[in-house]
């Protein structure tokens, strides 16, 4: 878990580590880029906790659940939003009211189930994030694409915000890119992707980061990062990730529950969601209708002071 502020799983995985005699480095390993503008910085001011979010829509953005399992399901808090623009210099694209989701099967504690570690956020101001700076993200739309067995098609780039973290240099506004790891091939097939990473790891503000795929020179999210931890079999730090297609089921229903639906393919829109009743009787304002004659049509309309015989 890599919110801001340690919580009792970080402190474990941090453990774990020593264990091995791992000196952690932070995942910094090549430039900062402003090219994803649609990666933003996620502050919840009225939880006090920090993470990494994408831009899916201008009032839906996806993070990780365990950022907001303090916080019930739906419910109402304050947030800021900031990314870089192609400048780098850093640009606030959101303050205000919001809603959060956690998915439904999400469970937290000790061992977090990270199959399920995703969260969306919905932000209730009337325009939302400034689509104009951010854009939006793009999406890698399958589940298990890593059967080839070239390492190139399972590299993968991780870009979060946030330094601050005890050994992670930098400001909280700091973006980077961590490029060039490569998803476990035990991970293929299931919800979690993986990999391992050595002495380096991810730091406070990266959960809720996106795990980007390349193809044909556009970085698409694969999975939301949710933490680091201790893979006993081969005594070795890894990092780990939810797998995001399997999750895009859940998205659409808890989204269309909360009146703006999102649908999503290689990008996401969001639309209004109000279904209207079907279409009864129809009788004179006043009446009521007793024998309906199928459709909206009434074979007998009576005063709605009158029972129906």
């Amino acid at each position: 878990m890599d919110t801001e502020g340690a919580t009792s799983w970080s402190e474990l995985e941090l453990e774990g580590a020593d264990e091995v005699g791992e000196a952690l480095q932070p995942l910094t390993n090549s430039p900062a880029t402003t090219a994803e503008r649609w990666i933003v910085n996620l502050t919840f001011t009225g939880i006090g906790a920090r993470c990494t979010a994408s831009v899916l829509t201008a009032h839906w953005l996806l993070t990780a659940a365990h950022c907001v399992d303090s916080l019930a399901q739906g419910a109402l808090t304050t947030v800021s939003v900031s990314t870089r623009n192609t400048a780098g210099s850093v640009v606030n694209v959101y303050t205000g009211n919001a809603r959060t989701y956690q998915h439904t099967f999400y469970g937290s504690g000790l061992s977090p189930d990270v199959d399920h570690d995703i969260a969306i956020v919905r932000l209730t101001g009337a325009s939302g994030v400034n689509l104009g700076v951010t854009g939006t993200a793009r999406l890698f739309g399958y589940t298990s694409p890593w059967t080839s067995s070239s390492t190139s098609d399972r590299e993968f780039s991780i870009i979060g915000y946030g330094l601050s973290d005890p050994g992670c240099g930098g400001s909280d506004s700091t973006k980077r890119i961590a490029t060039g790891f490569v998803m476990d091939r035990e991970s293929f097939n299931v919800r979690t992707i993986k990999s391992s990473y050595g002495s380096k790891h991810t730091c406070g503000g990266d959960s809720g980061a996106p795990w980007l795929l390349t193809r044909d020179g556009v970085r698409a999210i694969v999975g939301v990062h949710s933490g680091r931890y201790l893979d006993a079999p081969s005594f070795s730090m890894k990092q780990q990730a939810a797998l995001f297609p399997p999750n895009r089921t859940w998205m659409y229903e808890t989204s269309r529950n909360t009146g703006l639906m999102l649908d999503c393919g290689t990008v996401c829109t969001e639309r209004v969601y109000d279904p209207e009743p079907p279409p009864g009787p129809a009788c004179p304002s006043g009446f009521h209708c007793c024998e309906p004659g199928g459709g909206t049509t009434c074979n007998q309309c009576l005063p709605n002071s009158v029972a129906c015989p």
